[in-house]
């Protein structure tokens, strides 16, 4: 019975030093394969030959504040995904109070069946918000005219942190998206605008009657659609309008059915700054890219006076034979804005 004994005992000691013997013949392939260093992570999980797993989408590229600016506050508003009408509202003026929405359906006499700015999510930037326009039954605000109006705001009821007073330095990001099947006109299509509010009818410095920046886009018979920054220095003295500038033109079909990045920083005052890029998320291509200095970006006349942002659509029906009847839909996400100083 003992040799029994013993001859299983060298069994199980030959099996231990050919188990140590493979363990270490493995690790000498593995470093060899480029697989030891110390920078290297290694999967612990099991190893799959699956080829048909399926492919992720990568994140949105990360275009978040700039170096050389230091952030003091920070507001954002994101989407939840797609639900009632009521929440997207009361999720929005949470973030630049009430009032801040100004949709059609929300004014007498204006296209009040229907929401205007519902919720939506995909695979690239996730939950965002859709903002909508119908050629034929939309007006600016319950006003009948040649234009229309589908924007967010901050206003004068909004906390401090989303208003430019003067001298200060701000910072804007968001996500957005348009169709190549959208109809444009000669005219105008403002996506995003800053505005003065400036309670003076005093043009000594301008008024708050034109945007002093807007991303908006055109469609000319000579240069067909573009996508436009303007610049306006408001009025002059005398209460005559001024011409835009046109900081940037580029082909709308850069953008055209693509999600961007877009980022904004300014500082308010009569030698101001501006920057504006756009970046393209599948490709990280720079699609505009703004930098002004000594640039006019005040209209103040006293303390109260302040600067503000505006997004969503706002397109002129002058031509409206060129605007299609199908519903247009434009798309934002993950709106930030910021107080800071450039360093």
């Amino acid at each position: 019975m003992k040799k029994p004994a013993r001859k299983n005992a060298f069994d199980n000691e030959y099996k231990v030093v050919i188990y140590f013997i493979a363990v270490a013949l493995l690790m000498l392939c593995i470093k060899g394969c480029g697989g030891g260093g110390s920078t290297s992570t290694a999967n612990t999980g099991p190893v799959s030959d699956d080829s048909t797993s399926e492919e992720t989408t990568p994140p949105p590229t990360d275009n978040s504040v700039e170096t050389g600016f230091t952030s003091l506050s920070e507001v954002t508003l994101s989407a939840d995904g797609p639900g009632t009408p009521d929440n997207t509202y009361e999720r929005i003026e949470a973030v630049f109070a009430e009032g801040s929405i100004e949709a059609p359906d929300l004014f007498e006499g204006d296209h009040t069946d229907t929401p205007h700015i519902v919720e939506d999510t995909d695979d690239i930037v996730g939950d965002h918000f859709v903002f909508l326009a119908h050629r034929d039954l939309d007006f600016n605000n319950g006003v009948q005219s040649d234009r229309q109006r589908n924007e967010i705001k901050s206003y004068d009821k909004s906390d401090n942190k989303v208003l430019g007073f003067k001298d200060e330095t701000m910072q804007f990001e968001w996500y957005f998206h348009v169709s190549s099947e959208m109809s444009l006109t000669s005219k105008f299509s403002h996506f995003f605008q800053l505005k003065a509010r400036n309670d003076s009818e005093d043009d000594s410095n301008g008024n708050d009657d034109q945007p002093v920046i807007t991303l908006s886009a055109v469609e000319k018979d000579s240069s067909g659609k573009e996508l436009q920054v303007r610049h306006s220095t408001g009025n002059n003295p005398d209460g005559t309008r001024t011409d835009d500038v046109y900081l940037v033109k580029t082909n709308w079909s850069d953008i055209a059915d693509e999600w961007v990045h877009v980022f904004v920083q300014s500082t308010f005052s009569e030698e101001g700054t501006f920057k504006m890029v756009l970046t393209r998320l599948r490709d990280d291509a720079v699609i505009i890219d703004v930098d002004e200095s000594n640039i006019d970006m005040w209209r103040g006349v006293s303390e109260e006076d302040f600067i503000r942002p505006k997004w969503g659509i706002y397109r002129s029906t002058a031509e409206i034979e060129k605007l299609r009847a199908d519903e247009e839909q434009v798309r934002f996400a993950d709106f930030v804005v910021r107080k800071g100083t450039p360093d």
